[in-house]
């Protein structure tokens, strides 16, 4: 069973659940290794200082390297020269950042503080307290991975930031003592590279826009979606959601020509047609259907795929094949489909293979917004409005 966040010591509660008030860039609480079952964390760094928390009372260890594991209806601390702990739950800081092995024995390089609690009376819930700007390094690190470009960075630092701005809330609301996850439920984060000059040339990158949010003309944080490659054209959100001026259809010659534009994907050409003809109400083995959807072409994007007065969202196709993008047409190979497909994700919004174009090109991250999002503007945090 889960423990809920109210079971916390009040100190602890504070660090984890406060909000800053409406106009403050708030610090961020992100859970680590999100969608794992963490029987057990190692910590290591230069002096680092974890505090324990039990019942009402807290009280201070100071060593180079921890061993968490749940226990005793909370958990259980081990510490070189130090007799085992049982607390409630745990907060570790240090002057510099310092390694956290957690789920699959993966090491994460984390700036901030952690706060351990236990997630059931097996599992541990780690999560991540850090500065905004620190978040956004490690995003940017992740989501964009070989592309690099200071500009590039600086552009996915902003729409990061103002992502994070309209979703803030969401796990907090569900009950939760995090903001984010660290995955694709929100914005990949696996802390912080730990090659010294690329941490620099990110923090570099992540000033650039510090502080500043995309709005739309109403003054209000948009709904900063991105994608690896849009293929050639983005996709209008109100094919996913509603309509937004700022996430129209745009051609996009910039992300053409780009490692992730086009791809393909090979099928069992019976299965394949069976399939279709359960989504449009048709036969499989009738002639002019199996014509029809063996030499379908998508020219240009579209949001349904349609057959005589029936219809199938390519969106659902996609899902259920896991596709890299809803634009594809279909070459009969003989026993079997090849689907040849243009871009990488949902193309909704900012393609990042297409602004890494447009920033080697000479281009702003101010620019590249202003392209992928039309009708938006970068204002500071605090005059964003709610």
């Amino acid at each position: 069973m889960r423990v809920p966040c109210k079971t916390l010591g009040s100190g602890l509660w504070l660090i984890l659940a406060a909000i800053s008030a409406f106009g403050e860039v708030p610090q961020v609480r992100v859970r680590l290794f999100s969608g794992s079952n963490m029987t057990q964390i190692l910590l290591s760094g230069a002096s680092m200082e974890l505090v324990t928390y039990r019942a009402g009372e807290a009280s201070l260890l100071v060593r180079d390297a921890f061993q968490i594991r749940p226990g005793q209806g909370g958990v259980t601390v081990s510490a070189e020269g130090a007799a085992d702990m049982t607390a409630d739950s745990v907060a570790v800081s240090a002057e510099q950042p310092y390694y956290l092995v957690g789920a699959r024995n993966t090491k994460r390089y984390l700036p901030g503080a952690v706060v351990i609690r236990p997630r059931s009376s097996a599992y541990l819930l780690a999560v991540n307290v850090l500065s905004m700007d620190d978040y956004l390094m490690g995003v940017v690190h992740a989501e964009l991975g070989r592309l690099e470009h200071p500009e590039l960075w600086a552009a996915q630092a902003a729409v990061a930031r103002t992502w994070f701005a309209r979703n803030q809330r969401k796990f907090f609301d569900q009950g939760e003592c995090y903001a984010v996850t660290d995955d694709v439920q929100s914005q990949v984060y696996h802390g912080w590279p730990a090659d010294s000059a690329r941490r620099a040339r990110l923090q570099a990158a992540v000033r650039e826009t510090s502080g500043l949010v995309l709005v739309d003309e109403a003054g209000r944080g948009i709904e900063a979606l991105f994608h690896a490659n849009s293929g050639g054209q983005t996709m209008p959100s109100e094919w996913y959601f509603s309509p937004r001026g700022h996430l129209q259809s745009v051609p996009d010659t910039f992300s053409l020509n780009c490692p992730q534009t086009f791809w393909t994907k090979t099928l069992d050409k019976e299965a394949f047609l069976t399939q279709m003809a359960r989504w449009l109400k048709a036969s499989s083995s009738d002639s002019e259907f199996r014509s029809f959807v063996c030499t379908y072409q998508q020219p240009v994007r579209a949001e349904y795929l349609m057959y005589q007065g029936q219809k199938i969202r390519l969106r659902t196709i996609r899902e259920h094949y896991k596709l890299r993008s809803t634009w594809f047409s279909i070459e009969d190979a003989g026993g079997t489909v090849v689907l040849h497909g243009r871009g990488y994700g949902h193309g909704i919004g900012l393609s990042q293979e297409g602004a890494h174009a447009m920033a080697q090109r000479g281009y702003s991250a101010a620019q590249i917004m202003a392209f992928y999002y039309p009708g938006t503007q970068l204002v500071p945090w605090e005059a964003m409005r709610p």
